[in-house]
């Protein structure tokens, strides 16, 4: 990984949803990150979601990182990526979220291993000191409930003030370093 470049941790779901929005979504995201000088870490594959935003972000330039689990490492990865192959889920996310040094975050809709990566990485950000944020990828409705849960939390002190800023929001309208600058600085 060329650590001069800043590294974004894509959490995505491996199906296709029905929701067209979603992988316009994924691919705008992919496309940003390339543009916008980033390298992508993700869960491999080049399906679904997380294959979408895969294949834009390699598209746009960017440099794909996978971290895949052993019982998918037949899987058909992008010809360019540097991939690791590991035991299982939990050290999978250690080393997309935590060991590799990602400086954000990113959540696209996806189904229960999305949601509970997600949460892993909010519990990293609250318990562990993680200062890459979480980005929710907004795609009414799909990650609103979670939003609303950790303002909500904040609000009445089960998560730290201090911690508020760790939770943000992206649209493909907005550029990646209008939500991620302060984090840099």
């Amino acid at each position: 990984m060329d650590k001069e470049r800043k590294l974004i941790c894509v959490f995505a779901g491996a199906s296709t949803p029905q929701d067209n929005a979603i992988i316009d979504n994924a691919r705008a995201l992919g496309s940003a990150i390339g543009r916008e000088g980033y390298d992508l870490i993700y869960g491999g594959g080049l399906n679904g979601v997380m294959g979408a935003c895969a294949i834009a972000a390699d598209a746009a330039g960017a440099n794909v990182n996978v971290v895949n689990i052993d019982r998918y490492a037949h899987e058909v990865q992008l010809m360019n990526a540097t991939v690791k192959v590991v035991a299982d889920e939990l050290e999978r996310f250690r080393h997309l979220a935590l060991l590799s040094g990602a400086d954000a975050m990113f959540a696209l809709p996806g189904g229960p291993g999305t949601m509970r990566e997600v949460l892993m990485g909010l519990e990293s950000i609250v318990y562990d000191d993680n200062e890459a944020p979480l980005v929710l990828v907004k795609t009414p409705p799909y990650l609103d409930g979670v939003k609303s849960y950790f303002d909500h939390a904040v609000a009445v002190g089960l998560i730290k003030e201090s911690k508020r800023n760790a939770m943000r929001e992206w649209s493909p309208q907005q550029t990646l370093h209008s939500v991620l600058d302060a984090s840099f600085n």
